[in-house]
């Protein structure tokens, strides 16, 4: 979720270069709903400003080869600022074990089926969690498409991870549900 990604980035990792990196590497992931692959090779190639000077991430997806461009929000640039514009290299599965442990440092231990939160936490997550919460934020779903490269809506409303909760949340604000629709007839 937005928070406990906000809560992995709150972490005060200064003291652990590895972590600190993991973590960082992790956050890039989820601003961006791109693969390991895409978002862990970022440099200042990748960056470039449009012309209403909004800075995006460009770049050719390794698996499929399709062309993205990503904006880059405000904590995205903080982390690129923090690396002069090149992420620095590692390696998925130490990314994954450290990111378990960076994840139960932020709090993330809510149990999920028989094990809790943070020890489902890899890589792979931070791709699932950024479509998510920027389906949940409200932007169209042909526009993050767009940014994850998702060729059908089918396939891509299978990839995000909405509970009945979010769902019912998402619906009361549309006016059919809060009585603002005119819809007498």
């Amino acid at each position: 979720t937005e928070s406990e990604i906000r809560a992995i980035a709150a972490l005060d990792l200064s003291k652990n270069r590895h972590k600190d990196v993991a973590r960082d590497i992790f956050l890039v992931g989820c601003y961006t709903a791109q693969r390991f692959s895409d978002y862990s090779t970022i440099n200042e190639g990748n960056i470039r400003t449009l012309e209403n000077g909004q800075q995006v991430i460009d770049l050719k997806q390794q698996k499929t080869g399709n062309h993205v461009v990503i904006p880059v929000r405000p904590e995205l640039q903080a982390i690129l600022e923090k690396y002069d514009n090149r992420l620095p290299r590692t390696y998925e599965q130490k990314v994954n074990y450290l990111i378990k442990e960076i994840a139960r440092e932020a709090g993330i231990t809510e149990k999920s089926r028989l094990v809790e939160k943070c020890d489902l936490v890899k890589t792979h997550t931070a791709r699932r969690s950024g479509a998510t919460n920027m389906y949940l934020a409200g932007i169209p779903t042909i526009a993050i498409m767009k940014v994850t490269g998702h060729k059908t809506e089918r396939e891509f409303m299978k990839y995000i991870k909405i509970t009945e909760e979010q769902t019912a949340l998402e619906l009361m604000s549309h006016p059919y549900f809060s009585g603002a629709s005119n819809t007498t007839r």
